[in-house]
């Protein structure tokens, strides 16, 4: 019996290894299976409450914006949990930026135009900025009691009802086989202030790092790429309008305090040094 259990497990996990890894994030790993879906597996160490959560969220979202892939079904196999998703064939934004370095701000341009569109769109059901920073903001121990209320404030009176993101940078962004943008890997999306989204998404552009393994040279020429890339997004988002700077500044912020929490070591020293430096100034103009 223990030796067929074993069989079992292993045509199992032969499975999973037998289809074709298009993906990789910090949480999950992104596959192609036989039936040409995408599945996001997960590791185990994500509850299936947040797997659940991205399912039901990920119909809402098509609903409204259907450049987002849709969802079909949660997936199970072998003790794995996963969902299983529309396959968007083509590369990835990132990959075509890289491939085409004359050519990255214009994709910076084209970027910033499809965020504006996706904050063109009302959606209930999904978590609010409010309890989505809420909790970031309480999760850092460094602000005092003073400063806390004013960002917590901030948010509150900031809140509204529009879809954002919540993680959008160029590995999101799929260019498909027409050319077209399709945008991928919805679950930490909510409802809020479209400022706080460009907010995370000027952060991850210019400062932001992936778990890819890089030479040393490589990440020095990315970060001078990333600048550039960043600068023309923010241009374009705002369509030559006035940058709202005061408030900008204020979600850069509680941006920055949230990316800290999530414990990433490489961006924790200029994190630290950035937001007390922010702290610093808030104090001073209280």
């Amino acid at each position: 019996m223990t030796y067929l259990l074993f069989m079992v497990l292993s045509i199992l996990k032969g499975f999973i290894y037998r289809m074709k890894k298009i993906g990789l994030g910090r949480q999950a790993e992104v596959f192609e299976d036989n039936n040409g879906l995408a599945i996001k597996i997960y590791n185990t160490s994500v509850p299936i409450e947040n797997i659940e959560y991205e399912a039901e969220i990920s119909k809402k979202i098509y609903d409204v914006y259907n450049r987002a892939p849709k969802f079909y079904n949660i997936w199970h196999q072998n003790g794995s949990y996963g969902l299983q998703f529309e396959l968007i064939k083509g590369e990835m934004l990132s990959i075509q930026m890289r491939r085409h370095l004359n050519c990255v701000r214009r994709y910076a341009r084209e970027f910033g135009k499809l965020h504006r569109e996706i904050h063109a769109n009302s959606i209930k059901g999904l978590k609010s900025s409010i309890e989505k920073y809420e909790w970031g903001l309480r999760q850092y121990k460094k602000l005092d009691e003073s400063i806390l209320y004013r960002l917590l404030e901030f948010v509150k009176n900031s809140h509204a009802e529009l879809l954002c993101h919540g993680d959008l940078h160029p590995e999101n962004i799929m260019i498909d086989e027409n050319g077209y943008m399709r945008v991928i890997d919805w679950v930490d999306a909510y409802s809020g202030n479209p400022l706080s989204d460009v907010a995370r998404t000027y952060y991850l552009l210019s400062k932001g790092t992936s778990p890819e393994k890089k030479p040393y040279y490589f990440k020095l020429i990315e970060s001078i790429v990333k600048r550039v890339i960043a600068k023309e997004y923010l241009h374009s988002y705002f369509s030559n309008k006035v940058i709202p700077k005061r408030e900008f500044d204020i979600w850069k912020l509680i941006i920055q305090i949230c990316r800290y929490n999530e414990g990433i070591q490489e961006e924790k020293p200029f994190l630290e040094r950035n937001i007390s430096i922010e702290i610093d100034r808030m104090g001073k103009n209280a």
